[in-house]
């Protein structure tokens, strides 16, 4: 995904926010999109939290199997 903001809508409930997603490398900001018709800025607290998931250091970014007693 290039980088710059991405306007967008968040389906992780029926409210539909609008969203602007800007990218910064292999980060992300979540933000309202106040020229959304309907959320017209507003959003709950599911859709940052989405950034807050891509940006964890601990977030698997590959594929993993457990073979034997280890993961590969």
């Amino acid at each position: 995904m290039h980088e710059g903001p991405h306007f967008r809508v968040c389906n992780l409930c029926e409210a539909m926010c609008g969203i602007s997603v800007t990218v910064d490398g292999d980060k992300i900001a979540i933000k309202p999109d106040p020229n959304d018709p309907f959320s017209k800025g507003s959003m709950c607290p599911k859709a940052p939290a989405l950034a807050t998931l891509h940006n964890d250091p601990d977030r698997l970014r590959y594929p993993v199997k457990k073979v034997g007693g280890d993961w590969q």
